[in-house]
């Protein structure tokens, strides 16, 4: 074993802890102390959102390789509508009792094939647990359409467990979380519902998977539009109900403008303080993007992104999934005739995709990431400049990844304790012109070490351990 000498890790410190003082090159200098024992919370990892409807067999592929290997997507929120060629019509009278010869004609449908093939491709490239199905848009007209008529939820929850029946029993499919519906408190999203009437439909969800055998799968929710109304409304609903709890691996939040509701002391100051919570989508905002307006993708706004993953990050967020993987077409934003939200772009002429600035300045910190690793201590919120260090005890990888939006380079000095022991820190950073560029690398002396950290880019000091 490599003696616990350990270093690092961002010990988010006040400001009155932050020196920012002078050098000798005239930048400011912030001060860290680093200490591997003080844990916050693990991180699960940093997905993404992605439509099945533009699964298309190879045309789909290198985008979907993208974001597994370049970004290391290691969560997947797998998106299926409800707006067209679903249960248009119901399968029979009875809720409880499945008219498979219905469904399996449905399920073989092209809609659905699209769904097998890409939810087949994730699981070939070792995504099962961490695959999130998730549901958008309106009911069919005959459950209520923009909400579910009163008395009809079992007829709801039996189309959504007809589907996971026959991905897992008749298609062979993996999948561990389920994220039910999508932002019940907006328009059009999904069904609308207050928390009362989504944690009805939730419980019964939960219950009737169980009873078909599929207990072993877990959900994310409430994934509300608003936060502030999740925490206010719908998450408290839910946590009034054991049976709900049990099952709910994580709470799923939205987030396009940094953190801005106090989930994190909700759930520590609440009857299931070990709760954690996901958001389950995240970016900056641009008006447009959803209404088949393309918008212009620079650095600026993919550094807005990612310094709101830092403030989601810092926070208490244990994993966060962009909106979106590429761009798509949606059946529940029509007239609109695309979505333009994604870090890859589609040329519908060429039928390609290519990486936006987005791509790049995301996977600076999430190909760093190990799932598994923790953030330690507090983070560095200073003068435009957000700092945040992770540990994988595991494989004893340090990074610390951070932010600097200012237009002068900073130095970073940071004191390291109860870490493995560091020889040096490589630098690798993406700024408007560069992706993943190696800097100079900074030395340890005495724990200590000092790196000057580049103008108005995102960051990773990676830590190579000694021998």
């Amino acid at each position: 074993m490599k003696k616990a000498i350990l270093i690092l890790l961002p010990a988010f410190l006040s400001a009155a802890e932050i020196a920012l003082s002078q050098s000798d090159k005239d930048f400011p200098v912030i001060n860290l102390r680093v200490d591997g024992l003080k844990r916050m919370q693990q991180i699960d990892g940093i997905g993404v959102n992605a439509n099945t409807r533009s699964w298309n067999g190879k045309e789909l592929e290198p985008a979907l390789q993208l974001l597994l290997d370049t970004m290391k997507a290691n969560i997947w929120r797998v998106i299926v509508e409800t707006v067209e060629k679903w249960e248009d019509v119901n399968d029979n009278s009875d809720p409880f009792s499945f008219n498979w010869k219905y469904y399996d004609s449905l399920y073989e449908t092209a809609k659905f094939q699209r769904v097998w093939g890409m939810l087949s491709y994730l699981n070939e490239h070792g995504i099962t647990k961490n695959l999130m199905i998730n549901f958008m848009g309106y009911v069919p007209k005959w459950l209520g359409e923009k909400t579910i008529t009163p008395g009809l939820e079992d007829e709801y929850v039996e189309m959504l467990v007809s589907f996971f029946y026959y991905a897992k029993n008749k298609r062979l499919l993996q999948f561990g979380l389920i994220s039910p519906t999508n932002e019940a408190d907006w328009r059009k999203e999904g069904p609308e519902m207050d928390a009362q009437h989504y944690a009805i439909v939730m419980k019964k969800l939960v219950e009737r998977m169980a009873s078909l055998g599929m207990g072993d799968v877990l959900y994310v929710g409430p994934d509300p539009a608003d936060m502030k109304r999740g925490v206010s409304e719908y998450i408290p609903e839910l946590m009034k109900d054991p049976v709900i709890m049990s099952r709910l691996a994580h709470i799923g939040v939205h987030s396009y403008a940094g953190y801005y509701a106090p989930v994190d002391s909700l759930l520590k100051n609440s009857a299931y303080p070990n709760s954690g919570f996901w958001v389950t989508e995240w970016n900056q905002w641009r008006n447009g993007l959803d209404d088949g307006i393309a918008g212009t993708y620079d650095y600026r706004f993919a550094a807005e992104c990612v310094n709101h993953m830092f403030d989601l990050l810092q926070h208490g967020a244990s994993a966060l999934m962009v909106w979106e993987g590429y761009d798509s077409y949606y059946e529940h934003h029509a007239p609109s005739p695309f979505s333009y939200w994604g870090i890859l772009a589609y040329n519908q002429q060429s039928k390609t995709y290519t990486p936006r600035k987005h791509l790049y300045a995301i996977s600076q910190v999430s190909s760093f990431i190990i799932p598994g690793s923790w953030q330690i201590g507090k983070p560095v919120i200073a003068d435009s400049i957000r700092v945040s260090a992770f540990f994988d005890p595991v494989s004893q990888q340090l990074n610390i990844s951070g932010i600097n939006m200012r237009k002068t380079a900073f130095k970073l000095t940071a004191v390291f304790a109860n870490l493995p022991e560091i020889d040096h820190f490589e630098m690798y950073y993406t700024n408007e012109t560069a992706n993943f560029q190696r800097g100079i690398d900074g030395k340890l002396t005495r724990s200590r070490t000092t790196i000057t950290i580049p103008a108005d880019c995102i960051f990773t000091l990676k830590a190579v351990m000694s021998n």
